[in-house]
């Protein structure tokens, strides 16, 4: 899970919004909406929550973050498992791994949902860009273009068409474009090292070689330096790998705690969260001072105790607090950024499992994504108290008694 948090078209996207309102002309293509009042534009953000279905097509809610309410429920594909927005884009992008398809649609602005097919066998797993004129989508499985190892395809946003499929290392599971026509770093688990995909080749111009058991990948705020995070044996603590972004090589190491899994970079604080399931607590550092040549590279400012196996950080834009999901003890801990005491718990419904976090940018909720009930519950930062559980769609349309639910899976906010 890297999280890429989508900052950008924030007030384009909310005036388009409160005048097609305005002209009343507006509608969606697949669900009956509930509108709630838009408010001022800077004040209108929206929760997106990509729900997979083990019985057919998946989906994406989009939430009001004002009001809590579901404002549209739209049908992706088969196996949807992962969602990104570029940067200063509308346009949202979801991978379905069942059908080997990306879904691209203008959620906000009620657009036409097109559908972008990949070769077959390709099964994407990822989405990232950190530019406007292409969507990357990584592909776990073999296909025609890389019948052996994964492969990376380029979306081009001006025609909705896959433009190229770059073969890359096996099992690949996450990827990261820091900076708009950078380099594209994809994490092959199976090999245990990076593939650095340059977009303007296309081609592999490097592969980067980490500590072992790599298994997530982030970057600083300031988008110039590359973490991967690494478990080593699983029962040792880890590392976390430094590069600078545009090379293809580790700088330096610093140490994190046992079986990091998710890392969450705060421009407020400067800082890097990295959540540790096999020790239950989030390792915070000081990303204002890397210098690779110094012991350490990276100072640590705290080793936080949170609940049993977190699997997930994020952290409020006012730089107030920051949130771990923890999936053993099903609930989430409250952490106070500037003394980095745990202030409280708040319990998620009885067997809950979640498996994303993410806070919107106006500070004011937290969403947690849980597979154990089908729900996304949401917090109110205010006082730090569960406010609503909002369940996704059933799994068969239609259903009306006893349904079985959607599994939530990733939730982006703008």
């Amino acid at each position: 899970m890297k999280v890429l948090r989508v900052t950008g078209c924030l007030l384009l996207s909310a005036f388009v919004l409160v005048a097609e309102l305005g002209c009343g002309d507006y509608y969606r293509p697949v669900a009956n909406p509930v509108i709630s009042p838009g408010g001022q534009p800077q004040n209108t953000h929206y929760a997106f929550v990509v729900t997979n279905n083990p019985a057919g097509q998946g989906s994406v809610m989009e939430l009001d973050v004002s009001g809590d309410t579901t404002l549209s429920v739209n049908s992706m594909g088969a196996g949807s498992i992962a969602e990104a927005f570029p940067a200063s884009s509308l346009a949202l992008y979801v991978a379905n791994s069942g059908d080997d398809t990306v879904s691209e649609f203008l959620p906000t602005l009620a657009g036409a949902i097109t559908t972008i097919s990949l070769l077959s066998g390709s099964h994407p797993v990822a989405l990232n860009s950190a530019g406007n004129s292409s969507m990357y989508v990584l592909n776990s499985g073999s296909n025609s273009a890389c019948p052996n190892t994964g492969s990376v395809s380029v979306i081009a946003a001006s025609t909705l068409t896959v433009t190229s499929t770059t073969c890359v290392g096996h099992n690949p599971t996450t990827m990261l474009q820091s900076s708009p026509g950078g380099y594209v770093y994809i994490l092959n688990q199976a090999d245990g090292n990076v593939s650095v995909f340059d977009p303007s080749g296309p081609s592999i111009v490097g592969t980067m070689q980490t500590d072992p058991n790599p298994v997530a990948i982030t970057a600083s705020p300031n988008e110039s330096w590359i973490f991967v995070l690494t478990q080593g044996d699983g029962v040792h603590p880890g590392k976390l790998d430094i590069a600078l972004n545009g090379q293809t090589f580790v700088s330096a190491s610093v140490p994190l705690g046992v079986q990091p899994n998710f890392g969450f970079p705060d421009s407020n604080r400067n800082r890097l969260y990295v959540t540790n399931g096999g020790d239950n607590t989030v390792s915070v550092f000081d990303t204002s001072n890397i210098t690779p040549t110094a012991s350490p590279a990276m100072a640590t400012l705290a080793t936080v105790p949170v609940g049993t196996k977190p699997i997930g950080v994020t952290a409020l834009a006012n730089g107030s607090y920051f949130y771990t999901a923890n999936a053993t003890s099903g609930d989430v801990t409250v952490v106070s950024a500037n003394s980095f005491s745990p202030l409280s718990t708040v319990a998620l419904p009885a067997g809950a499992n979640p498996v994303w976090i993410a806070s919107d940018p106006s500070s004011s909720k937290v969403y947690v994504a849980d597979q154990g009930t089908g729900q996304v519950s949401i917090i109110q930062t205010s006082n730090n108290t569960l406010s609503q559980n909002v369940s996704a769609p059933t799994q068969v349309s239609g259903c009306t008694s006893s349904c079985a639910l959607q599994s939530p899976v990733m939730v982006l906010t703008q």
